[in-house]
């Protein structure tokens, strides 16, 4: 109890990670529900490690001696989290253009965009040893030195996002569940597209950014896994899936500074226990009924 109390202080030392976690398990859920419902998981798997890439790739300029928009720590995040969102963009660019072409290999072209990306982040780092360090805690899922008004500006973006995602659930669920029927109604279904897939890339951008591809990926996929046998509407399952995420935050970062083990896998491994529990009690309810 007294470790609770400490880590829920205004004063604690680690409080931008603890709330940095659970801000990124509260909103990457609400993106992994379309991940689902458009059968996209896969993109899950990738984007982070796209994100990553470029993450590393911002690392490697400034170690060749690119200073422009850095200088300070500060400038160095901010280079590194455009970096991750032009990587990200492109490669939701492109999975959504082939896609849209109808072409085969869905799965095939995924796979080899993850193997890309995991080379290249590893090629990028080694071409700057001075971003090893970040890089390792990035993938630990370690949250980064931040400034107050970087983190402050961080929270606001994810609000913004979570107020789109709720504002304009509707369309993007049309979009998403029943493409012909939007087009039907006279939805204009590629910008509804086009403002989904935005939020997407800024969302594992900072996600990626903040807790690493490993948690990213973690939260996009098994809170909403876990709620979906429980959820009556799209609205229903995006709330138990963002609260199931923001949960399974805050217990694993409990569980790592407690028993000192690294964050990232805790708090998978904490996502990974709720859907694991909500099969188990969805199965025997089944069985029952």
């Amino acid at each position: 109890m007294d470790k609770l109390i400490e880590i829920l202080r205004p004063d604690f030392l680690l409080h931008h990670a603890l709330y940095g976690s659970v801000v990124v398990g509260l909103v990457c859920p609400l993106v992994g529900v379309y991940f689902l419902l458009r059968r996209l998981v896969f993109w899950g798997v990738a984007l982070p490690q796209v994100s990553a890439s470029g993450i590393a790739f911002a690392f490697m300029l400034q170690g060749f001696g690119w200073k422009f928009m850095s200088g300070t720590e500060s400038d160095e995040r901010h280079l590194a989290i455009a970096a991750a969102l032009v990587f990200t963009s492109l490669a939701i660019a492109g999975l959504s253009y082939l896609e849209r072409q109808g072409k085969n290999l869905a799965e095939g072209r995924i796979g080899s965009l993850y193997a890309i990306a995991g080379a290249a982040s590893i090629l990028f780092v080694a071409w700057n040893a001075a971003g090893e360090t970040e890089m390792t805690s990035l993938l630990r899922g370690e949250l980064v030195a931040v400034s107050e008004s970087d983190f402050h500006a961080m929270l606001n973006v994810f609000a913004a996002i979570t107020a789109a995602l709720f504002l304009f659930q509707r369309e993007f669920l049309l979009v998403s569940f029943d493409r012909d029927m939007a087009v039907t109604l006279g939805r204009q279904a590629g910008m509804w597209d086009i403002l989904l897939y935005a939020i997407v890339g800024v969302t594992i951008s900072l996600g990626v950014m903040t807790v690493g591809p490993l948690v990213t990926f973690g939260f996009l996929v098994l809170p909403p896994m876990a709620a979906l046998p429980w959820a009556r509407g799209i609205r229903s399952f995006s709330i138990l899936a963002s609260v199931l995420g923001g949960l399974s935050a805050f217990t694993g970062f409990f569980v790592s500074y407690t028993r000192d083990l690294p964050l990232g896998p805790v708090v998978v491994a904490m996502a990974g226990a709720a859907m694991l529990v909500s099969s188990l009690l969805s199965g025997v309810i089944g069985r029952r009924a």
